[in-house]
């Protein structure tokens, strides 16, 4: 039995140089492949959290328990991205005065 293996290996022994070689090859080219796929998924996804406009907002709280006091829900999220109410901190803003009074300009 072994006899009958050990001339199979004989046989096959120069193929097996190429096939490793390649394989090797392969392996590696895999593994750079999954790398890059991964960094660019990674990047794809730091770039639309970079999107979140809610730390430039005038409602945002920095606060663990109450983020947004305007959308609590989606304050640091995916959705938190075309935020209709996103009010920039350092811009002048109108706010309207009760009961028909003039509106007032409030600065920070």
């Amino acid at each position: 039995m072994f006899q009958l293996l050990h001339i199979l290996i004989q046989a096959l022994q120069p193929a097996l140089t190429p096939i490793c070689f390649v394989t090797a090859w392969v392996v590696v080219g895999l593994l750079l492949w999954n790398i890059w796929t991964s960094v660019r998924n990674g990047m794809t996804y730091v770039n639309r959290m970079h999107r979140i406009p809610c730390s430039g907002c005038q409602f945002f709280t920095e606060s663990y328990y109450l983020k947004c006091t305007v959308r609590p829900t989606s304050a640091l999220t995916e959705d938190a991205i075309n935020c209709s109410d996103f009010c920039p901190k350092d811009i002048r803003t109108t706010r309207n005065a009760p009961s028909g009074k003039k509106s007032q300009i409030v600065e920070k």
